[in-house]
C-alpha cells in the first residue's frame, strides 16, 4: 500500500469522527450507560466491578469524540440530555428496587421529620441541609419515602451546576459542562447524597464572581456554607483576592453578603435550639482520621495504625497524627489564600483558587467520603475551564480526572481497594494545580497579565 493510500485510510476514521454531532454521541452514551445500569441489577454492595468500569469507558469514549467537535456543543441539548439521564437513572433504580445507604433513608428523614414537627433536631448537618431534608419530608410525607423525593429534589441542583459551568463562557467550558452532566461514577451520589446542593452554590458563586457581582457571589457562597460549610472558604479566598487588588470595598461587600446570608439561615434555629445547631460543628470537628482519608496510607506504612476493615470508621490514629492532619489542612488552605493575594492581576486565577479551596479542604480532611467527589469534580472543571491555555491542557486535565474517579465507588461499593485511587486523586490534584494554576500563572501572567473580565 502506497504512502498516499495509507494516509487516506487513516484519515477516514478521523473524518467520520469530525462529522458526528457531539450531542448525538453524548445522548447515545447516556442511553448505553443507563442500559448497563439496568443490567447491573438491584444489588448495592460488593457488585461486580465490570459494570461501573464499562459505564466509565463508554462515557469517556463519548467525551473523547465530543472533544473533537466541542465548538458545536450547545447549552440546551446538554441540559436536556443531562436532565433526561438523571431522571431515567432514578426511574431505573426505583423500578429495580435499588436501596440507598443509610443517609437518605435514616439520617435525612430523621432530621427533616424532626424540623417539620416543630423542633430542630440534633444533627451532624448544618441548618441549610436540615431545611433541605425538611423539603424532602414535606414532598414525600416523611419516612422511607424520603429516599424517592430526595433523589428528585437533587436534580435541579445538578442541572444548575451544569449551567453554571457552561456560563463560565470559556472555550473549554461547554465540554466540561457535559462531563459534569453525564459522568456516571458520580450518579449514585447525585441521587442519594445532598452534595449536589452546596456544589451548585459554589459554581453559582464563581459564575457570579466572574461577572464581578460580588454581593450576589457572596450570597451564593453563604447559601453553600449554610448547606455544607466548606464553600465558605471560597468566599474568604475571593475576598482576599479583592484585597490584593486594593478593592477593600468590594471585598467587604462580598464577605458581608456571605456572612449575612449564612446568619439568616442559621440564626432562627440558633436562637431556639443553640445546642442542637452547634452539634453540626462540634460533632464533625471532633472526628478522627478514618480509613478513607489519605492520611491512613502513610500512617499504615509506618505501622502507626492497624488494618482498617471499615474505612468509614476511625482507625485509632495517635493524637499526634490527628493534630498533624489539622495542621497540614490549615497549611494547604492558607497557601491557597496567599496565592490568591499574590495572583491579583487575573480574575480567573482568583476564582479558580476560590473553587479549589473547598476541594483542598475536603481532600486533606481527616474524614473523607466518596460523595465529596461531587464537589471535587466541579472545582476541578472550574479551574480547568478558566485556566487551560490549550486543548492539550484540557485533555491532560481530563485524563487525570477520569483516572481519579475510582470505578468501585459508583454504588455503595466494597471500600477495601480505593486507597491507591484516593492517593492518586490527591497527588493528581496537586499536579493539576501546578500545571493549570500557580506555576503557570506566576510564569506567564507576570510577563503579560490578561485584562479582567
Amino acid at each position: 500500500m502506497s504512502g498516499g493510500t495509507t494516509a487516506v485510510v487513516r484519515a477516514k476514521p478521523a473524518a467520520l469522527a469530525d462529522r458526528l454531532d457531539p450531542h448525538h454521541v453524548l445522548a447515545a452514551s447516556a442511553a448505553t450507560v443507563l442500559l448497563l445500569e439496568a443490567f447491573r441489577g438491584s444489588a448495592t454492595v460488593d457488585t461486580a466491578p465490570i459494570w461501573p468500569i464499562l459505564q466509565a469507558a463508554v462515557a469517556a469514549a463519548a467525551f473523547a469524540l465530543a472533544w473533537r467537535n466541542q465548538q458545536r456543543l450547545r447549552l440546551g441539548p446538554i441540559v436536556a440530555i443531562g436532565l433526561g439521564f438523571h431522571l431515567a437513572w432514578i426511574t431505573i433504580h426505583l423500578g429495580l428496587g435499588v436501596q440507598s445507604d443509610s443517609d437518605s433513608v435514616l439520617a435525612y428523614p430523621r432530621a427533616g421529620d424532626g424540623l417539620l414537627s416543630g423542633h430542630y433536631p440534633s444533627s451532624e448537618y448544618p441548618p441549610g441541609a436540615v431545611l433541605l431534608f425538611a423539603l424532602d419530608s414535606l414532598l414525600s410525607g416523611g419516612g422511607d419515602a424520603d429516599r424517592v423525593s430526595h433523589a428528585f429534589v437533587m436534580v435541579p441542583f445538578q442541572v444548575a451546576t451544569v449551567i453554571g459551568v457552561w456560563l463560565l463562557k470559556t472555550r473549554w467550558s461547554p465540554w466540561f459542562a457535559a462531563i459534569v452532566a453525564l459522568w456516571p461514577l458520580n450518579a449514585f451520589f447525585w441521587e442519594f447524597k445532598f452534595d449536589a446542593a452546596p456544589t451548585a452554590a459554589l459554581v453559582l458563586g464563581v459564575t457570579l464572581g466572574l461577572r464581578r457581582r460580588w454581593a450576589w457571589a457572596g450570597v451564593a457562597f453563604g447559601l453553600g456554607a449554610a448547606l455544607k460549610w466548606s464553600p465558605a472558604l471560597a468566599a474568604v479566598v475571593l475576598a482576599v483576592w479583592l484585597l490584593g487588588r486594593r478593592e477593600p470595598r468590594a471585598a467587604a461587600v462580598h464577605l458581608l453578603s456571605a456572612a449575612v446570608t449564612f446568619v439568616l439561615v442559621n440564626l432562627p434555629f440558633l436562637i431556639g435550639w443553640p445546642g442542637n445547631v452547634l452539634d453540626a460543628y462540634t460533632l464533625q470537628g471532633g472526628r478522627e482520621i478514618i480509613g478513607e482519608s489519605f492520611y491512613y496510607i502513610p500512617l499504615r506504612l509506618v505501622h502507626a495504625v492497624g488494618p482498617s476493615t471499615r474505612l468509614s470508621h476511625p482507625v485509632g490514629a495517635p493524637d499526634w497524627a490527628n493534630t498533624s492532619a489539622i495542621g497540614l489542612q490549615a497549611v494547604v488552605v492558607l497557601a491557597i489564600v496567599l496565592a490568591a493575594y499574590l495572583l491579583k492581576d487575573d480574575i480567573r486565577s482568583g476564582l479558580s483558587l476560590a473553587a479549589i479551596a473547598p476541594a483542598a479542604f475536603l481532600l486533606t480532611n481527616r474524614v473523607f467520603s466518596p460523595q465529596f467527589l461531587v464537589m471535587l469534580l466541579a472545582a476541578w472543571v472550574i479551574a480547568a475551564a478558566l485556566l487551560a491555555r490549550s486543548a492539550a491542557d484540557q485533555l491532560g486535565f481530563s485524563i487525570l480526572l477520569f483516572r481519579d474517579h475510582p470505578a468501585e465507588r459508583a454504588r455503595l461499593p466494597d471500600t477495601r481497594r480505593p486507597l491507591g485511587s484516593l492517593l492518586r486523586a490527591a497527588v493528581s490534584s496537586l499536579v493539576c494545580s501546578e500545571r493549570l494554576g500557580l506555576g503557570a500563572q506566576f510564569r506567564e501572567r507576570s510577563r503579560s497579565p490578561e485584562p479582567l473580565g
